[in-house]
């Protein structure tokens, strides 16, 4: 939702927050490694 300066509530950035620590955690999941840099690359994870 936003108003007529098209700025966003404060509320409505919260949700991307938790997007980087998403992909880690699947990262880890899928390769057993935990990965705490990012960007993660393959030869972080190598």
């Amino acid at each position: 939702m936003s108003n007529n300066t098209f700025m966003r509530a404060p509320g409505e950035a919260v949700g991307s927050f938790g997007a980087p620590a998403a992909v880690a955690n699947a990262v880890r999941h899928a390769t057993g490694r935990r990965v705490r840099d990012l960007p993660i690359t393959l030869d972080k994870l190598l």
